[in-house]
Formats: structure tokens, sequence, C-alpha cells
């Protein structure tokens, strides 16, 4: 039987409004009071997660900006990987289509090229927002991430011409087929939850994790199961058409599953 299970946020654990059911609640609870460990695994920044995690109500360990960033139960960092400043540099320089937006999380920190409503509306619990900058001027130490939202298509081209010119440097995932990730070659959410359960004493065989982005693969390739949500995008279905697709988030489907399988 599992004993820690890790989850993704958005389309995943979150409904489509954002926000954490009270189902959703109760079964992460009813796992605690079992003795097993939850853990957020998210692209999200951490100070974004903190408001999630007080609406959980539970001490979680939170993986944040797709795993450069891991804080525990107490909110202490533990954990901490930077894209390297000359190459956060020159991405900031990149000449972007109009309509892509380009967005840098760094240290305590969310910096936007341009106003969007569209990201702020993602964290309706939360006070963190984004301070719009050029982003080619700002301190590039302390860098969790970039990340590009705009048309998929134009996406594409973009993180074919960072593969290009970074391959050795930087890790890049979907998110969302109209959000483009970029980390360090060595950050991904599998590698981040590897330290966690080292750390906690477990590992990968012992749990079980949920997700619904290209940003989720890597963790749902190495935990014993993987499972895929309903509302998942068709690039991680088909990126890994072996894994079991569950309800979708709208449905509570991490909660309905955890309660059939796992409780």
């Amino acid at each position: 039987m599992y004993r820690v299970i890790a989850s993704d946020l958005d389309g995943t654990l979150l409904n489509p409004d954002h926000r954490v059911s009270e189902v959703t609640k109760q079964t992460i609870h009813a796992l605690l009071a079992k003795g097993k460990k939850f853990i957020i695994a998210t692209g999200r920044h951490h100070i974004d997660v903190k408001a999630i995690k007080e609406a959980i109500g539970a001490d979680i360990y939170l993986i944040t900006s797709n795993g450069a960033r891991v804080h525990n139960a107490q909110g202490e960092l533990v954990f901490s990987q930077n894209v390297a400043p000359e190459i956060a540099q020159q991405l900031s320089e990149l000449v972007l289509p109009t309509g892509v937006q380009a967005n840098i999380f760094r240290d305590d920190d969310w910096f936007i090229n341009e106003e969007s409503q569209e990201l702020l509306d993602f964290s309706q619990d939360s006070t963190f927002s984004y301070e719009v900058a050029d982003l080619s001027r700002l301190d590039k130490h302390g860098v969790a991430k970039f990340f590009f939202c705009g048309p998929h298509e134009q996406l594409v081209t973009i993180e074919r011409q960072i593969k290009a010119q970074f391959a050795d440097a930087v890790n890049t995932s979907f998110s969302l087929p109209k959000c483009l990730e970029v980390m360090d070659i060595s950050v991904n959410k599998a590698s981040a939850l590897t330290e966690v359960l080292k750390l906690k004493g477990f590992t990968l065989a012992d749990t079980i994790a949920f997700g619904d982005g290209m940003n989720d693969v890597e963790m749902l390739q190495a935990v014993d199961k993987g499972l895929i949500m309903g509302n998942a995008a068709n690039m991680l279905k088909t990126a890994l058409p072996e894994h079991e697709v569950i309800a979708s988030s709208a449905d509570d489907g991490v909660a309905r599953y955890i309660k059939a399988n796992i409780l």
C-alpha cells in the first residue's frame, strides 16, 4: 500500500476555479490521520502555494517551480536550484512575438513583462502577485524558472530556439499547451521528489503521483504508479500511453481515486 502521495495542483488537485474542494481537503486530512505523507508538486511559486497549503490546513512538503524549490512542512527551504545567471540573462533578452508574455520567478518575487489578468486568476486565494518589469534589466541571481505564456504554436517555436541555444543548460516543459516552462537542466518534479523522499526515509516505490501536464512526465514515470487526470492535455496522454487515466479535476478525481484505492 502506498505511503506517500504526490500531486500537482492546477488541473489536478485544484478544481477549475483553482481552489481546493472540501472533499479534497477532507481526503488529505484522512490520509495524514492514517500516517501517510502528502506532497504538493507544482510549477507555482512557493509563496503562492503557501496560501493553498493554508487553505488545506495541513503541514505538508511543497515542491514548487517544477522542482527548483522545496520547502518542508514547517515552511523552511530545504532545496534550491537556480537557472545560471548568464543563461537567465540571455533568456530575458529573447525577442518574443506579439502575444507571448515572459515571466520570471526569482526567490520571493514574480516578474512579468506585461500585465496579465489571466495569470492572476490562477491565484484567487493568494495575495501573491507579479511586478511588471523590463526582465532584461533584473538581477539574474536566484532565478528559479522562466515561463512563457501564449499561443501553443508560437511557444513551440520558442522552445525549439531555447533548446538549440541552451540544450545542455536548461530543461523545458509545457505545464499547459499555452505555458512553456524553463528551469535549470537538473530541475524537474521527479528529482525534487526523490530528495524529499530521502529526507523522510521513503522511496519512489512507496509513492503514487497525480498530474495533468508535460511538467509532470518525469514524476509520473519515476513513481511506482503515476496517474493522469481525465482533463489532462493530449500531449501527456500521448507521452504516457500506458498510464491509467482517472476522473477529471472538476470531479475531484484525485480525492475519488484516493478514497477508493488508498484509504
